[in-house]
């Protein structure tokens, strides 16, 4: 995210209503693959003993974003979390320029909190032999695995990585080239309806899209049978390195949630209790956008839970 930028506007990512990842349905669906790929492994075992009871790791998935909702409202675990890192609506996301070819530290778009660098925290406490070591988010292991079952879903959200910039003629350009721009908030500004917005297209809809498609099938079933393993779905080198190099794959999408959109003239939104005032686009979605959309989700969807399990596994090897 350009900070300057968006701190003079008043805008940020998470002031947007929409940006939730693929809402609860699609971090669900991600815990359940990722189950499936557990199963009979040392770290399904480490896994059950940081869940409760009633817990597994479809709600897991969900945790990150059920903080969101007011403190009176929250668990003293959740309260916690929140005192302690009060930019945590911050770390579902980047905003790299989508016309960028990989994610690396220092981009437009990047901060030392974004997702790829709060997911770096959360491994490094859940290798740590205790929750005090190397651990900047003040959290406990079980936090730790909560929020990264969470944000590997958020990290093949193409517009959780990739963001477009609107120059004053309402045309996408580079900061990094020098042009200037105005942030598109993970595409929470660009409006496809009155209600509804291109980031929660991406979120929802194509979720629902997919699942309509599956048709009868159980989900988790539908997306690991359609979508086998593929090589390129495997990370290489140190597992605190994985983030980013998936950040890249998933930023190498975000393209294709800009092709064929057409937007309109810019209106100012003015400042209300959960804004400060800002520009927003109409945004008209091309033929065929829909399909397109749900086929590269549902494959996101089985990729991200069969790599949380392998980032699992790596974090707790066979002994």
């Amino acid at each position: 995210m350009i900070r300057i930028s968006l701190l003079a506007l008043g805008i940020c990512h998470f002031l947007a209503p929409d940006s939730f990842g693929y809402g609860a349905s699609g971090h669900e669906a991600i815990g359940r693959v990722a189950e499936f790929y557990l199963k009979g492994s040392r770290a399904e075992t480490e896994v059950r003993a940081l869940l409760k009871g009633n817990e597994d790791l479809a709600r897991a998935a969900t945790w990150a974003d059920r903080v969101k909702i007011p403190d009176k409202y929250l668990a003293n675990e959740m309260k916690e979390f929140v005192a302690n890192n009060p930019l945590h609506h911050e770390f579902h996301y980047c905003d790299v320029p989508f016309q960028e070819k990989a994610y690396r530290d220092g981009l437009v778009g990047t901060n030392d909190h974004d997702l790829i660098h709060t997911m770096r925290a959360c491994i490094k406490v859940l290798q740590s032999p205790d929750d005090a070591a190397d651990n900047p988010l003040k959290i406990s292991k079980r936090v730790a695995f909560m929020l990264l079952t969470h944000y590997i879903g958020d990290l093949h959200q193409p517009l959780h990585v990739g963001s477009s910039y609107v120059d004053e003629n309402d045309k996408f350009v580079n900061p990094r080239t020098g042009a200037k721009g105005l942030p598109d908030a993970g595409g929470n500004f660009f409006r496809i309806t009155a209600k509804s917005t291109l980031h929660a297209y991406w979120d929802t809809m194509t979720v629902k899209l997919a699942r309509d498609k599956a048709g009868e099938k159980d989900f988790t079933a539908y997306l690991v049978e359609n979508f086998p393993v593929k090589p390129e779905w495997n990370a290489t080198g140190d597992i605190n390195t994985w983030p980013e190099q998936w950040a890249t794959g998933t930023l190498l999408l975000a393209p294709q949630c800009f092709e064929g959109l057409t937007l309109g003239k810019r209106f100012l939104v003015p400042k209300d209790e959960k804004h400060e005032e800002h520009y927003e686009w109409p945004a008209t979605l091309a033929e065929g956008y829909k399909e397109k959309a749900r086929d590269i989700v549902e494959q996101e969807l089985a990729k991200s839970g069969y790599r949380l399990a392998a980032l699992l596994k790596a974090i707790w090897p066979e002994k």
